[in-house]
C-alpha cells in the first residue's frame, strides 16, 4: 500500500513539473499595445515636422563601409520629416501617420542642415562602401497569463513600402546587422517579409505565429516586450557596387489597415491613449522625382 502512495505522489510529482514548466515556457495572449503609427508623439497624437517619433528608433546603420551603433550620427530617435521635404513620389501621409527618417538626414542633396526634417542620406548601390543600411526598430507589449513563447493565434495586419528595398524581422535572434555585401544577419532568422522597388507604392502582409483560420505563421511573439525591426536600403535604385557618394532621399511610413492586430480571431480594440493596436508596417521608400530623371547619378 505505501508503495502504491509513493508512485501515486512520484506521478502527481511529475504532473506538476510538467505543468510548471509548459506555463513557464509558453504564455497565452490575451492583449498587444505599444503598436504606434510612425511620426507620432508618446501619446500617438502626430508630432511636428522636424521633431523626433517618440517611438520608432534606429537602432544600427551601415553607412560608407562604417557601422553605426549607439551614436548620435545616424542612429538614435527617428525624425519626422517636414512637409516641405517630403518627396513629390512618396505615398503621402496618412490623416495619423508621418514619414520618419533616420538621424544625420540633411535638407538637399549636397548637404544643408541635418536633424530638421529633412530626408537626405548617404546610400548608393546594394554592396560597397557607398551602399547604406538603416535599421528601425519599434518595442510593443504582448500580455496575457504564463510566459515565453505564446502560443495562441495573434496575427497583425501591415502595408508597407520602401527606398529602396525593405526586409521586417519579428523578435529575430539577434538585433539585424549588415555586411558590406549586402547581407542582412538576425541570427539565424528568417525576414517575415521583403520588397523591393517599393517608393510609391504600398504592400499589404501579415505578421502571424499559425496558420489557423487563414493566417500566417511567419513571427514568433512573446509575453512582454516584443521588437519589430525593418532594414530599409537606400540603393537610388542602383545594384551592385556603385560610385556615387550623393545623398538620396530615404526613410519610413507606418499605418494601420483593415483589422489591425487579432488574437485568435478576434479585433483588438483601441485601448486608453494607444492607437488601435497597430498592425500597420509601412515603410516607405523616398526618393525625389529629380532622381528618376536625369539627375540619377549613372552606374559606375
Amino acid at each position: 500500500m505505501s508503495l502504491n502512495i509513493r508512485t501515486f505522489v512520484r506521478f502527481a510529482l511529475i504532473a506538476l513539473c510538467v505543468q510548471f514548466g509548459s506555463r513557464a515556457f509558453a504564455g497565452s495572449a490575451t492583449n498587444v499595445t505599444g503598436l504606434y503609427y510612425t511620426g507620432t508623439n508618446s501619446s500617438g497624437g502626430l508630432a511636428a515636422g522636424g521633431a523626433t517619433d517618440a517611438n520608432w528608433k534606429v537602432t544600427y546603420a551601415l553607412v560608407n563601409g562604417a557601422t553605426y551603433t549607439g551614436t548620435s550620427t545616424y542612429t538614435g530617435s527617428a525624425y519626422v520629416l517636414s512637409s516641405s521635404y517630403i518627396d513629390a513620389a512618396y505615398t503621402p501621409n496618412t490623416s495619423s501617420a508621418q514619414w520618419i527618417t533616420a538621424p544625420g538626414a540633411s535638407t538637399a542633396q549636397t548637404g544643408g542642415t541635418t536633424n530638421i526634417g529633412g530626408d537626405y542620406l548617404p546610400g548608393n548601390g546594394t554592396q560597397g562602401t557607398n551602399s547604406a543600411y538603416y535599421v528601425y526598430r519599434l518595442a510593443f507589449t504582448v500580455s496575457g497569463t504564463g510566459g515565453g513563447t505564446v502560443t495562441n493565434n495573434i496575427q497583425i495586419s501591415m502595408t508597407i513600402a520602401a527606398d529602396d528595398s525593405y526586409a521586417v524581422y519579428v523578435n529575430p535572434a539577434s538585433s539585424p546587422t549588415v555586411n558590406s555585401s549586402g547581407v542582412i544577419s538576425a541570427g539565424g532568422t528568417n525576414s517575415s517579409a521583403s520588397g523591393t522597388s517599393a517608393w510609391n507604392n504600398t504592400t499589404s502582409f501579415a505578421l502571424g505565429n499559425s496558420t489557423s483560420g487563414g493566417g500566417v505563421n511567419n513571427s514568433s511573439f512573446v509575453i512582454g516586450t516584443n521588437y519589430i525591426y525593418v532594414v530599409v536600403a537606400n540603393t537610388n535604385s542602383q545594384t551592385g557596387t556603385n560610385g556615387s557618394n550623393a545623398l538620396n532621399p530615404s526613410g519610413l511610413l507606418v499605418y494601420q489597415v483593415g483589422s489591425g492586430v487579432t488574437i485568435d480571431g478576434k479585433v483588438i480594440p483601441e485601448v486608453g491613449s494607444y492607437l488601435p493596436v497597430v498592425a500597420a508596417l509601412g515603410i516607405f521608400g523616398w526618393r525625389r522625382l529629380r532622381r528618376r530623371g536625369t539627375d540619377a547619378p549613372s552606374v559606375g
